[in-house]
């Protein structure tokens, strides 16, 4: 775009413009960080698994001082979910106690549009359609790192966020590593229901099979959105890449069937890497990892919105710190994310270990090994 002709120069470059990326560079924008370039290799028009944030991201909201401007983006409620998991029975977990209120199933594509927007308003300079190529060093310049693009005039820059996903293209030039815990596939539909009554499906609901676990909720524009999780092998081995047979699959379910009896099969599915894995080191001299560069987590956690939100707030103290020449808190930063992961599997593992109808399943049996 144009105006990077113009402005080369910035503080900080943040590669991938998802909530991770947006909430970094909103988050440095509040503490007074303002030089700030977003390069986004999308346009923020394909759909996004990663729909359900709990009620405590109100909380990130909030401290990102973008709340209210959330509330009017209209994003359905989460009311709590049901879930057949551990046995056969359906059990309930509801919001109606929590202080903070309901969650939200999001319609990602408006939210992650949401935060670019706000980034921009911010003062922000974002590029969609521009991806990452290289990075080079300078030292004891100014601006020591330097960041070409496929279709954009290189930039320079003082501090350099990955915020490129499960890939991490950034940090892997600085010599990171991602170390993978666990790999599993997502594959989803979203059916339309704007002739049917979406009251009852503010709850998510989940449901454990023998090959993995369904995952069903409603989001905005009426629509339904309905996710197999399960491995790779598996999803090959019974060509559930094919809509008529995941449809099949879906059609044997002892509950998430109900929910699209009257509905239409879907004519094509969406699939996604859902990995669980840890970037090492997330940070080093001069540049960091937010979101999912940084960790991946189990999509059973509901956690990848929020995830994304926490790290760029606690990120941007680390970026800032650094630019006055307060080195410390990127080491804090580190400590921070390994910390958050080795949280994350134990719960994961304890989740896990509930389900024990299929034990003789491979899908249980790897997410149940020591």
């Amino acid at each position: 775009m144009s105006a990077i002709d113009n402005n080369r120069e910035f503080d900080v470059v943040i590669v991938g413009g998802g909530p991770a990326g947006t909430a970094t560079g909103i988050a440095l924008q509040n503490i007074g960080v303002g030089k700030v370039f977003v390069a986004e290799a999308g346009t923020y028009s394909k759909p996004k698994i990663g729909e359900s944030i709990p009620p405590d991201t109100r909380k990130l909201f909030q401290r990102l001082n973008i709340a209210d401007a959330f509330e009017q983006q209209g994003h359905e409620p989460c009311l709590g979910s049901f879930s057949c998991w551990g046995s056969e029975q359906l059990g309930f977990n509801d919001n109606l106690f929590n202080p903070l209120g309901a969650g939200w199933h999001l319609d990602r594509r408006r939210f992650d549009k949401f935060m670019a927007d706000k980034f921009t308003q911010g003062g922000g300079l974002l590029a969609c359609e521009t991806r990452f190529a290289s990075v080079s060093v300078a030292h004891n310049a100014t601006y020591p790192f330097q960041l070409s693009f496929d279709n954009q005039p290189p930039v320079r820059c003082r501090f350099v966020v990955d915020a490129s996903g499960q890939p991490a293209i950034v940090a892997r030039k600085f010599g990171a590593q991602v170390k993978m815990q666990d790999a599993m596939l997502s594959i989803a539909a979203y059916f339309d229901c704007k002739d049917t009554d979406l009251n009852a499906l503010k709850l998510t609901l989940l449901e454990a099979i023998n090959l993995g676990w369904w995952y069903c909720a409603s989001i905005p524009n009426n629509q339904l959105v309905v996710s197999l999780t399960t491995d790779a092998t598996i999803a090959k081995e019974y060509a559930l890449k094919d809509p008529k047979n995941w449809f099949a699959l879906l059609n044997q379910s002892a509950y998430v069937a109900g929910r699209v009896s009257t509905l239409a099969p879907p004519a094509h599915l969406h699939y996604w890497k859902t990995p669980s894995s840890l970037l090492n080191p997330p940070a080093g001299n001069g540049w960091l990892a937010v979101g999912d560069a940084a960790s991946c987590y189990d999509p059973i956690s509901s956690q990848g919105v929020y995830k994304a939100l926490a790290t760029g707030l606690k990120a941007a103290q680390a970026i800032a710190d650094w630019l006055d020449n307060k080195p410390n808190t990127l080491g804090e930063y580190r400590q921070y994310i390994g910390n958050e992961f080795i949280n994350y599997l134990t719960q994961r593992e304890y989740f896990y270990q509930q389900e024990q109808r299929w034990q003789d399943a491979l899908f249980w049996q790897q997410r149940q090994a020591s």
